[in-house]
């Protein structure tokens, strides 16, 4: 069948000028509606989890959810949301971050992750790294041990995972490609 790079290349839709002129969208809900590629992708990111022991899955809001949840029932290992502003109850850490037009903000439940978790994050794709790097802000006030990232996509000409590589996180992605 070939790679996992082949086959995601092969089998995910890009949207031409959405959801504004000159992005490439990337619709990831063009591989995980393909059963045999949204399993070869759980295949892919469960031998990183195992090889890296990874004990905590944190899932970015929300196409996270679905790779983080799965993975983590997978696994038999917690699964942590990380949310938009006001959507977890209870006490939460917060963490204000720049969109390209505003602020935005995210927030984990505390007591979710433990000083000494090997804690995997995870989303559908990283473009600028804002996201990603405010939820690694959230992970580090509660935990000593710096989080691993994987995304099943890398935008890489908008440098967001060199800039989590810059900041001494480990970066994983199965296919890089222009955003």
């Amino acid at each position: 069948m070939g790679s996992i790079a082949e086959i995601l290349k092969k089998n995910i839709k890009v949207i031409p000028n959405f959801p504004k002129k000159g992005i490439m969208f990337q619709d990831i809900f063009s591989l995980i509606g393909k059963p045999r590629v949204f399993s070869k992708i759980i295949l892919e990111i469960s031998k990183y989890i195992k090889r890296n022991k990874i004990k905590k899955i944190v899932g970015i809001d929300a196409r996270g959810f679905i790779f983080g949840a799965t993975l983590a029932y997978k696994h038999n290992i917690p699964f942590v949301p990380v949310r938009k502003k006001g959507k977890l109850p209870g006490l939460v850490y917060k963490k204000k971050y720049k969109l390209e037009y505003g602020y935005d903000e995210l927030e984990i439940q505390k007591e979710t992750i433990n000083k000494k978790d090997k804690v995997l994050i995870i989303d559908d794709l990283i473009a600028t790294g804002g996201t990603a790097s405010a939820t690694a802000h959230l992970i580090r006030k509660t935990s000593d041990v710096n989080p691993h990232f994987f995304f099943v996509i890398d935008l890489y000409n908008l440098g967001g995972s060199l800039k989590l590589k810059k900041s001494g996180y480990k970066v994983t992605s199965l296919i890089s490609t222009e955003g």
